[in-house]
């Protein structure tokens, strides 16, 4: 598809720091001129998509925040947001990728300065922000609520060698919308026993997704000795998920994984952005710098997602074939992202928040299966 103007003139939202506002801004993004004379296209190795939705995860909260002041003045206009989902309108000479201009198609934007997924259009590299085609089974604001989170639980559960038939899995956090897709992943990798930490308002959810047994973490702040009860039930743990944080169980870790056992995490010692995270990510980093000097009787790893290792289509797949359910917990128009940010903060959702930034121009699925909710936070 070629386009009338060189310049792509959009509404993004942008702020300058961690201490500023997020707010709506123009942007613009220069197109190079069509080698058949006619109009304009994305520039070479690029992909231009008009965006329909944009789905929130913590991360993109947390990078707002620790972004420093001076940052603004190389950039004032830092982009929000990873998750996307919309049409393929443009692509540029030589770019290597498997969707084709008018695909609808999800992925994640990659780079963590610069543009973001909550604008009506987004340009990207395909080799270092992973996209894929939309599967025919969801519509699109599903599809962009699954990339980062199920690419993170698929990393989850198959870094350090992690064999899940036959296995005992503790999933702290299951609740998460990560910790969702390992359940999941674990009852369908084999697993045979899958121990969860959740909350009671979850229980049914994650029971249905595979848990064997529960720990509530509301009666257990500490969980150190409900896991060490199921230990002395039914042996030591061979694999550890960790999609919330905390170090409860480091006191009796040699007692609780199995020699050679993985504990990988995507949180650290501590959950959050001050300075209790901070220190508890630099002992999760040199723990898993240990690990890795072969000082620990167990693997362990402070996992950040790799986008560059081919998982986008298997995620794809998974979604397609109905093999792992989506979760969805509201729909927001595009001019209530801070009101959206507010009810990803509250602790409260249910699934994904996922920001509507346009509706597509007809039906993208048989039906849809999440309904806008006109008040989310009820």
């Amino acid at each position: 598809m070629s386009l009338p103007q060189a310049k792509l003139t959009y509404k993004a939202y942008a702020y300058k720091n961690g201490s500023s506002p997020i707010k709506i801004v123009q942007e613009t993004i220069d197109l190079v001129k069509n080698p058949n004379g006619q109009g304009y296209i994305a520039p070479p190795g690029q992909i231009l998509l008009k965006i329909n939705y944009a789905s929130l995860n913590p991360v993109d909260y947390k990078l707002y925040k620790i972004k420093p002041s001076f940052i603004g003045w190389f950039n004032p206009k830092q982009g929000f947001g990873r998750d996307f989902a919309g049409e393929v309108i443009s692509i540029g000479q030589g770019t290597q990728t498997n969707v084709k201009v008018g695909d609808y198609a999800e992925g994640i934007y990659t780079p963590k300065t610069g543009k973001g997924s909550a604008a009506e259009y987004l340009l990207l590299d395909p080799k270092t922000s992973p996209i894929t085609t939309k599967p025919t089974n969801i519509d699109l604001a599903e599809a962009s609520a699954f990339p980062l989170v199920l690419g993170t639980a698929l990393q989850l559960v198959e870094r350090g060698g992690i064999k899940l038939a036959n296995s005992k899995v503790l999933v702290i956090g299951a609740g998460t919308s990560v910790g969702r897709y390992v359940v999941q992943l674990a009852r369908n990798g084999g697993a045979k026993e899958v121990v969860t930490t959740n909350s009671p308002r979850t229980a049914d959810l994650i029971q249905s997704l595979g848990a064997t047994s529960q720990i509530d973490y509301r009666k257990n702040p500490n969980l150190l000795q409900p896991v060490l009860e199921s230990v002395k039930s039914s042996g030591q743990f061979d694999y550890i998920i960790d999609c919330w944080g905390g170090d409860d169980l480091f006191a009796e870790i040699n007692t609780i994984i199995r020699k050679g056992g993985v504990y990988n995490t995507i949180v650290g010692d501590a959950p959050g952005t001050g300075l209790a995270a901070l220190l508890g990510g630099i002992r999760s980093i040199s723990r898993t710098i240990g690990s890795k000097l072969g000082l620990l009787n167990y693997k362990y790893e402070l996992m950040l997602l790799d986008n560059n290792s081919g998982w986008i289509d298997q995620a794809r797949d998974l979604i397609g074939e109905e093999k792992l359910k989506v979760f969805i917990d509201s729909i927001w128009p595009f001019d209530q992202l801070n009101d959206a940010i507010e009810k990803l903060e509250s602790g409260r959702a249910q699934g994904k928040i996922v920001l509507e930034v346009s509706k597509p121009d007809g039906p993208t699925r048989g039906g849809p299966v999440s309904e806008y909710n006109p008040d989310p936070f009820n």
